[in-house]
C-alpha cells in the first residue's frame, strides 16, 4: 500500500454532547487530511451505562460498522460506558479483519494507548503538599468501582501516606463525576465533625466546577479558604475564574499517535510509537497558585460572554423546538413530516446531511398480522436496506433514494472527496430502531446537546406517525373483518347493504339499471353427508369464486350464510342481455372447474337474476325478495330433476 492511499477508519464514541470528547472531534477533523485518512464517526449521544432501552437504541449505531466500508477501527473506550457494546465492536472488528484501537482505557482485543497519569496526580498532590503546604486534603472521587476513579483514588492514598498524612475516610466522597452529587459530597464535609479541608482534589473537571460554585454559594472563598484542583483540562475548567488547575492531555498529540500507529498497521509495519500517553499539570489559581489576575478575568469575561451566547442561542433553539415538534406532530403521512422538517433544516446545524430510514418503515398500509408480526421490528441493529428520505447537499435537496446498509450512504466514495470527517448518528425511539442520520462534520456549527434534542424530535415524529397509521391500520382491519366472510372473503351480509344501499339509491335517482343475483349451491347437504364438511366448504367457496369473478369489476358479492351469495352492480345493457351473457360466465366457470378439479361430484348453482330499473316505491329489501324467488323457482326444477 502507498502511503498516500486515503483509508476509511471508523471512530466509535458515546456521551458525545460533553466538552472534552469535543476537543476528540476537532483533532480528528484537523488531523486527518493530514494522515489520508477519511473519519466516520460512529455516535451515541448516551454513555450507555445500562442496558436500559434508550440505551440499547443509541448502542445499534455501532451494528453499522459491520461493514467491509472500514479499513480500521478506533474506539474512545472510556466514553462507552456499556462492557457488551464494547465486546460487540471488538467482535465486528475481528469479523471484519481490520485493526482496532483503544483509547485511554486497556481493552482486551485491541491495541490499547493508555493515559499515564498516576505520575502526573502524584506530582500535583505533592505539589499542593510541599508547595502550598496543605495537610486537611479532602478527595472527590468519581463513580464507586470505577477503574478510573479508583485508580486515582489510589494515588491520593499514596501520596498521603507518603507524606505522612493520615487517610481519612470521612475526607473521602463520592461525586460521579457530575454535579450534583459532587454538592451532596461538600455539604458532606460542611456537616463533618472534622476541620474543613485546606484542598479538595476533585477527579474531573466537572467536580471541581461544581465544587467551587457550592463552596462559594456556602461563603468559602476559593483558593482563600479552599483550594480545589480538578482533572481532565476541559475548557469550561480553564477559563473558569478562578481558573482550575488540573492535569490535561495533549489530544493533538493522542490523535496524531493513533493515526501513525493505525497508518502503520494497516502497511503491515512494526509499532514504533510509545503506547502510553504522558500527561501535564495545567497551573490555575484555584490551588493557591498565582495567577495573571488580568488574564484571568480577560479569559472570565470571555467566558461569560460565551455562556450569554450560548443562553441566547439556547432559547433560540428551544423556541425552535416547540415550533417543529407541533408542525412534526400534526401529520397523518410521513411524508407530511418531512414537508414540515424541510423549513427547519438548518437545525441539522450541517452544510450536508442525510436522513435515512429503515426499510418497510416507512409502510403506511399494514395488514393487522403484519404489525402483530413486527411487534418487535428492528430493535437491533438496522435492516438490510435503507432509505434515504431527505438529504440536502449545500442547500439543495435530493432526490429520494434506497441503498443497501452496508455502503453506509449511497455514492460514499464521491462524498469522502469533498469531506474528511462524517458523523453517523441514531433515530430511534427507546430500543426501536427508525434510522441513522449523516453529516458532514462542521464543529464551528454543531451543538452536539441540540443535535441530540433535534434528533430525538424528528424520531419521536416519525414513530407518532407510524402509531397513528398502525391505529388506523388497525380499526380499518377490524372494520374489514367485520364486514366480510371469512371463508370466502366475500362480503357478509352487512358489508353488502353497506355496500349496495348508495347505489341501489343511486340508481333510482338516475334511473339507471340495477343488477341484483341470488345464488345458491345446489347439492351441499349431499356433498357433506357424502364426502364432509370440508369438500362442502370447497363447493361454498367455489360458488362464491365463481360469482366474484364474473360478476361486473364493479360489483359487489356476499356470502349472505351458508350457500346462499347475493350479488349486485349497476349496468348500461338490457335486462335480457344483461341475464344472459351472466349465466353462461357463471355456466362457464363452473364447468370448467368441474373438469380440472379430480372431484368425485360436481358443483352447480341455482341463479335468480333481476336487472330493472329501481322505483322509488321498492326497496333493496324487496328487490331481494324478487331474485329469491326467482332463484327458488329454478332450484325446484332443479330437484325435480335430480331426484333418485
Amino acid at each position: 500500500m502507498q502511503e498516500n492511499t486515503t483509508k476509511i477508519i471508523g471512530v466509535c464514541v458515546a456521551d458525545i454532547s460533553t466538552d472534552y470528547n469535543d476537543r476528540f472531534f476537532e483533532a480528528f477533523k484537523r488531523l486527518a487530511h493530514e494522515f489520508h485518512f477519511k473519519v466516520l464517526f460512529f455516535s451515541a449521544f448516551s454513555p450507555l451505562y445500562w442496558d436500559q432501552k434508550h440505551d440499547i437504541g443509541e448502542g445499534n449505531i455501532y451494528q453499522l460498522i459491520d461493514t467491509d466500508v472500514l479499513d480500521g477501527l478506533i474506539m474512545l473506550t472510556i466514553t462507552i460506558k456499556n462492557e457488551l457494546v464494547r465486546k460487540s465492536i471488538i467482535e465486528h472488528a475481528k469479523k471484519r479483519d481490520i485493526p482496532l484501537i483503544s483509547i485511554e482505557y486497556p481493552l482486551e482485543g485491541s491495541l490499547s494507548i493508555i493515559y499515564e497519569y498516576k505520575s502526573t496526580m502524584r506530582k500535583l498532590l505533592s505539589h499542593l503538599i510541599n508547595d502550598h503546604g496543605y495537610r486537611r486534603i479532602n478527595f472527590i472521587a468519581g463513580q464507586k468501582d470505577n477503574l478510573f476513579s479508583e485508580e486515582r483514588l489510589q494515588v491520593y492514598r499514596d501520596v498521603l501516606t507518603e507524606h505522612q498524612i493520615p487517610v481519612e475516610e470521612a475526607r473521602i466522597g463520592y461525586g460521579d463525576f457530575w454535579y450534583g452529587p459532587t454538592h451532596t459530597v461538600i455539604q458532606s464535609f460542611i456537616d463533618s465533625d472534622l476541620p474543613m479541608p485546606e484542598a479538595i482534589v476533585c477527579a474531573n473537571d466537572s467536580m471541581a466546577i461544581a465544587a467551587i460554585q457550592y463552596l462559594t454559594d456556602h461563603g468559602y472563598n476559593v483558593p482563600e479558604d479552599v483550594a480545589v484542583t480538578g482533572f481532565d483540562g476541559i475548557e469550561e475548567a480553564l477559563d473558569f475564574y478562578p481558573p482550575i488547575t488540573t492535569i490535561r492531555y495533549d489530544i493533538d498529540a493522542t490523535i496524531a499517535r493513533t493515526f501513525r500507529i493505525m497508518r502503520n498497521l494497516l502497511q503491515g509495519k512494526e509499532i514504533d510509537e510509545p503506547l502510553e500517553i504522558v500527561s501535564e499539570i495545567v497551573y490555575g489559581s484555584s490551588c493557591g497558585c498565582q495567577s495573571n489576575n488580568q488574564n484571568s478575568m480577560t479569559k472570565y469575561n470571555n467566558r461569560t460572554h460565551k455562556l450569554h451566547s450560548r443562553l441566547n442561542d439556547h432559547r433560540h433553539f428551544s423556541e425552535i423546538q416547540i415550533y417543529m415538534a407541533a408542525d412534526l406532530t400534526d401529520n397523518d403521512s410521513f411524508f407530511g413530516v418531512f414537508n414540515n422538517l424541510m423549513q427547519y433544516a438548518d437545525e441539522f446545524r450541517s452544510n450536508k446531511f442525510w436522513l435515512c430510514i429503515v426499510d418497510d418503515f416507512l409502510v403506511e398500509q399494514e395488514e393487522l398480522s403484519d404489525i402483530i408480526d413486527k411487534a418487535n421490528f428492528h430493535r437491533s441493529g438496522y435492516s438490510d436496506k435503507m432509505n434515504i428520505m431527505l438529504s440536502r447537499i449545500n442547500g439543495e435537496w435530493q432526490g429520494l433514494i434506497d441503498f443497501n446498509t452496508s455502503a453506509l450512504l449511497p455514492n460514499l466514495s464521491t462524498i469522502l472527496e469533498d469531506e474528511d470527517v462524517l458523523m453517523f448518528c441514531p433515530l430511534h425511539v427507546l430500543d426501536m430502531t427508525i434510522g441513522y442520520v449523516v453529516l458532514a462534520y462542521d464543529s464551528k456549527m454543531m451543538n452536539m446537546e441540540y443535535l441530540y434534542q433535534f434528533l430525538m424530535n424528528i424520531s419521536n415524529a416519525l414513530e407518532n406517525t407510524k402509531t397513528h397509521q398502525r391505529q388506523q391500520n388497525i380499526i380499518s382491519s377490524l372494520e374489514n373483518k367485520y364486514i366480510h366472510d371469512p371463508m370466502t372473503g366475500l362480503f357478509n351480509r352487512r358489508g353488502f347493504y353497506q355496500r349496495v344501499q348508495p347505489l341501489f339509491e343511486q340508481c333510482t335517482k338516475t334511473n339507471t339499471p340495477f343488477v341484483l343475483v341470488s345464488a345458491d349451491l345446489n347439492g351441499l347437504k349431499t356433498i357433506n353427508d357424502t364426502y364432509g364438511h370440508a369438500d362442502g366448504d370447497i363447493a361454498i367457496s367455489t360458488v362464491g369464486q365463481a360469482l366474484a369473478q364474473e360478476s361486473s369489476a364493479s360489483a359487489t358479492c356476499a356470502r349472505f350464510g351458508g350457500d346462499e351469495f347475493v350479488a349486485a352492480w349497476a349496468c348500461n345493457s338490457s335486462s335480457s342481455e344483461e341475464e344472459a351473457a351472466f349465466r353462461k360466465r357463471i355456466q362457464n366457470y363452473l364447468d370448467e372447474f368441474n373438469a380440472s378439479s379430480g372431484k368425485p361430484y360436481t358443483i352447480s348453482s341455482s341463479l335468480g337474476i333481476v336487472v330493472a330499473v329501481p322505483s322509488e316505491d321498492i326497496t333493496l329489501d324487496e328487490f331481494i325478495k324478487v331474485t329469491d324467488e326467482k332463484m327458488y323457482e329454478e332450484k325446484a326444477k332443479y330437484h325435480q330433476t335430480h331426484k333418485r
